[in-house]
């Protein structure tokens, strides 16, 4: 019986070696591989198989507490730390990819970056991009946790830091957790606040991004609120 297991999982490495994953590659077979590595002379098939039956996909097996997956049938705590280490892992590759500094090319591109350095976030947060003339990130920071009005950013401490960092634009993101990506009347106010705050001092806000889970909102490509953001 080991040696059918070996064969199998061989099979399934190579396959993954030559194709990868995509969005079209089975979700059991996602952890199925994954859970080779943790789970020793057993067959991981069934076990991914239940898995994604309990909680539904790859993302909400990562996003289960540590303890109810030590305690699923066929796992161990050996196993759900190694489930728990993969979102950290791919925030810091974010975070590593973030400090290269990347050029963007319009406010599409921008998006996606932002999108992206809210990936496996659960809680609120706000952050801020700072860009030069050319485009070019100067800095991206996550100011706090909460609401963006309960961050406690001033508008004082936004043109502060635009300022300090010589910035010609800036891009103001936050999340709406297990929500919609739609600006509320506060988000359009404070943000239209910021945006007179930062044009008294020459410097542009373009954009305010707005992330729930695999989608975003810029609301400066919305004919709604793109008003907001355009110069004096």
């Amino acid at each position: 019986m080991n040696n059918l297991h070996e064969g199998h999982r061989e099979r399934v490495r190579q396959e993954f070696l030559q194709h990868g994953f995509d969005q079209n590659t089975p979700p059991h077979k996602v952890l199925e591989l994954l859970l080779f590595y943790c789970v020793q002379r057993a067959d991981t098939n069934p076990i991914a198989h239940e898995l994604i039956k309990k909680y539904g996909s790859v993302a909400a097996v990562l996003d289960a507490p540590v303890e109810e997956l030590a305690a699923f049938k066929g796992l161990s705590e050996r196993s759900a730390v190694l489930l728990k280490l993969i979102m950290p892992i791919a925030q810091r590759y974010i975070y590593d990819k973030r400090e290269q500094k990347p050029t963007f090319n319009g406010l599409e591109s921008i998006g996606r970056y932002i999108l992206g350095s809210f990936l496996g976030e659960t809680r609120e947060k706000v952050a801020v991009m700072c860009l030069d003339a050319k485009g070019s990130m100067l800095d991206f920071a996550f100011l706090g946790e909460g609401s963006i009005d309960s961050v406690g950013l001033s508008n004082r401490e936004l043109v502060k830091r635009a300022l300090q960092l010589n910035a010609t634009a800036v891009v103001l993101c936050h999340n709406h957790p297990n929500g919609i990506a739609l600006p509320s009347d506060n988000d359009i106010t404070l943000t239209t606040q910021a945006a007179d705050a930062l044009r008294s001092v020459g410097i542009q806000l373009i954009d305010h991004v707005i992330v729930a889970d695999t989608d975003f909102v810029s609301m400066a490509q919305s004919e709604q609120y793109g008003y907001i953001f355009v110069p004096s």
